[in-house]
């Protein structure tokens, strides 16, 4: 369609330099609706102006979101294990007390690229919704980094367990000393965990594994004892944090153990 400049479509049409026709003669008529209609055109261009850029403004809105989510899904796959950084790497710092911007991050930069190209007529709305877009964002971040935190801290903390837990199951059942220093430093490392629900599950396992562990260490050296030991009930202090049910189980692994022991040919001498 050919484009009408708004500047001669919106006025009338001008007749003061060419040839003056009585009022109400059918040329001045005419004069008078060709104008009217080049204005209405005018109108009808202006209108469909402002729905296309409306139309292109969603578009690269929506391309903006789509830009977004996938930076954030970069972000998270590529981060350190303990997600160390990565809010602010994606949605920058922000001055609490001002709200201002002290670091941005990789969302300012693909917010004001893509700003650039919405129409002008939309630009001011469009640059409305950066603020919004960043707390949204940041929270998703925030939520995300805590996340790998705390997988972080639990798959570290699996690690350390198991190593003492098999020091303790091959230790010397008898060595009171070792035990205790090795569930106290357990314990310590346990007590820096970052989250209290995360924290207190860990303590209780490591409570529970620990005795559990130092019973593995008594029947590899006499199940018979251990049978009597954990029958006797609360008595090594010890084992302790073991429940009832606990002490079952490792009963009947004493007493299995046992019984392969005694099934166990003498050595020929």
């Amino acid at each position: 369609m050919a484009t009408i400049p708004l500047q001669l479509a919106q006025r009338r049409l001008d007749t003061g330099s060419v040839a003056s026709y009585p009022n109400g003669s059918p040329v001045d008529a005419a004069m008078q609706g060709f104008g009217d209609e080049l204005s209405a055109i005018a109108e009808r261009f202006k209108q469909q102006k402002q729905q296309q850029d409306a139309f292109d403004a969603d578009i690269i809105g929506r391309e903006l979101n789509a830009r977004i989510a996938h930076a954030e899904a970069v972000a998270v796959q590529t981060a350190p294990a303990d997600g160390g950084g990565l809010h602010d790497f994606m949605y920058g710092q922000l001055d609490p007390r001002s709200d201002g911007v002290v670091k941005p991050g990789l969302f300012d930069q693909i917010f004001d690229e893509t700003a650039a190209k919405v129409p002008e007529g939309e630009r001011a709305n469009f640059l409305a919704q950066k603020q919004a877009l960043r707390l949204a964002g940041s929270a998703r971040m925030a939520a995300q980094q805590h996340a790998r935190r705390q997988n972080y801290e639990q798959a570290e903390w699996s690690k350390v367990e198991d190593g003492y837990t098999s020091a303790i199951a091959q230790g010397d059942p008898d060595d009171s000393g070792t035990f205790e220093a090795i569930r106290q430093s357990g314990l310590d490392l346990i007590g820096k965990m970052g989250n209290p629900v995360a924290r207190q599950a860990a303590e209780a396992a490591w409570r529970s594994n620990a005795a559990k562990a130092l019973v593995q260490a008594m029947i590899a050296q006499d199940p018979k004892r251990a049978a009597e030991v954990l029958g006797a009930g609360p008595g090594d202090a010890r084992l302790a944090d073991l429940t009832p049910d606990e002490r079952q189980v490792l009963v009947r692994q004493a007493h299995a153990a046992s019984a392969r022991t005694a099934d166990v040919p003498a050595g020929i001498g």
